[in-house]
């Protein structure tokens, strides 16, 4: 058997081109003591650590680079531990996906309030790993929110718990340092896998609500009317609970509407609030149902001539940037062209919610890109301009990729993940925090 065909999981980035000589091991882990002997077997043979979920993640990271590694995959843990309805907790194991916990939540009326696109395949501990949402982010919080402690092996194989006040660790001088230097689940969430490998979970549950939904259709001239209602949306904190916006599509893929748009759900008791933000056609059941499924293929058709590829997975508009949106739109497609890139949609969560780097919570449009697939462009070409995107965005007050951060790409998480990894050991994913980090991505797209 080649190591090719034990290698876990999808990986949904455009970061693929494995060198499978490089990958000295692959564990499938079904319990904390597996994990350990995996991590210990790594740490004496001087390899390091990559951890693998469900390869949802749009980062590159679940690849491990092109460092001499063994791969730890969550896949065989997938087990729920424990619930409490009454205190409103469920215990699970990092590689059960989202929609297995509500699967199983939902005979008791309880739900788990995170809700990615990717959750029948992504990973809870994946999800915290980039710090995921979906479209009801704005409503419900990122995975961060609804996390309320993680176990995790580091790659010495010492243990820690992490949740919102601090660290506690089975060594109590680690436990001191970590303490001293504030470390809380804020860190764990979109770290990528560089700290350690989490092997169990606590996560936040509520009953679910029963209310009676509204859904609507708002359409736009153009962006920066929908930029300004969705301000407006935020300043209120209107009760959305879905909205979804369109604002590029290629001609191939239209199937009559016509964007900017943006789709909205929301409580029949707000109609006059939402009303009120905007004008809107009501849509019923069947409509709604119609373009949430629009919505949800774009990203998986391809016009008539060509292929569509995920080049840049997310701009997060927001204050300035998102009252201007049309503008800020402009100048990345015309970098796009300049480039050789033809746009080929432009969608997503709107109102939502991220995090930026100092851990501040932020609210505005997180919008997923597809381009069409160039012929004959290399991957350092095609890095290069996923490098001049992130320059743009910075120009423009634009987070770059919000749900699928890149720790490499913002100066503060990066700091403060190599402070922690200063204590911990830096044997897991070091290839995300090197300088050369760039140079190995443009080698594997």
């Amino acid at each position: 058997m080649r190591i090719r065909d034990v290698v876990i999981g999808a990986n949904a980035s455009m970061y693929y081109k494995l060198n499978f000589r490089k990958i000295k091991g692959v564990y499938y882990p079904r319990n904390t003591q597996e994990v350990i002997g995996a991590v210990k077997h790594a740490q004496s043979d001087g390899f390091t650590v990559t951890p693998k979920g469900g390869g949802s993640g749009l980062s590159g990271a679940c690849t491990g680079g092109n460092d001499e590694r063994v791969m730890i995959s969550s896949l065989q843990m997938k087990e729920i531990l424990t619930v409490s309805k009454d205190q409103g907790y469920v215990d699970v194991q990092p590689g059960i996906s989202i929609d297995k916990i509500n699967e199983f939540l939902n005979p008791m009326g309880m739900r788990f309030y995170v809700a990615p696109s990717s959750r029948d395949i992504a990973t809870a501990a994946g999800v915290l790993s980039t710090d995921g949402g979906g479209n009801d982010t704005w409503v419900n919080g990122t995975m961060r929110d609804n996390t309320i402690r993680v176990k995790m092996v580091l790659y010495d194989g010492r243990l820690l718990t992490i949740d919102a006040k601090g660290v506690k660790s089975n060594d109590p001088d680690l436990e001191a340092r970590l303490n001293e230097i504030g470390v809380t689940l804020h860190d764990v969430a979109s770290s990528h896998g560089t700290l350690g490998f989490i092997t169990e979970m606590r996560l936040l549950i509520r009953p679910v609500v029963e209310e009676t939904l509204i859904g609507g259709l708002a359409e736009f001239s153009e962006c920066n009317a929908l930029g300004k209602v969705l301000t407006d949306m935020i300043e209120r904190t209107s009760p959305v609970r879905y909205g979804e916006a369109i604002t590029t599509a290629h001609k191939d893929v239209r199937e009559g509407f016509d964007p900017p748009l943006l789709i909205l759900e929301f409580p029949e008791e707000n109609e006059v609030d939402i009303r009120d933000i905007t004008d809107y056609k009501p849509l019923d059941s069947k409509e709604l149902a119609r373009m949430k499924d629009i919505r949800i293929k774009l990203p998986k058709r391809n016009p008539n001539e060509g292929v569509q590829f995920a080049l840049f997975e997310g701009y997060g508009f927001h204050g300035d940037s998102l009252l201007n949106l049309q503008d800020s739109l402009n100048e990345v497609e015309a970098l796009l062209n300049d480039h050789g890139m033809k746009p080929f949609g432009k969608y997503g969560h709107g109102p939502s919610k991220w995090y930026l780097g100092d851990n501040t919570p932020t609210y505005g449009l997180i919008l997923h890109s597809r381009e069409i697939r160039p012929e004959g462009k290399t991957g350092e070409e095609l890095l290069d301009t996923v490098l001049a995107i992130v320059d743009k965005c910075e120009e423009l007050g634009v987070t770059p990729k919000p749900e699928h951060k890149w720790p490499f790409s913002d100066a503060v998480k990066k700091k403060r993940l190599d402070d922690i990894r200063q204590v911990i050991g830096e044997g897991f994913n070091p290839f995300l925090l090197s300088p050369e980090c760039n140079d190995v991505l443009g080698s594997m797209v």
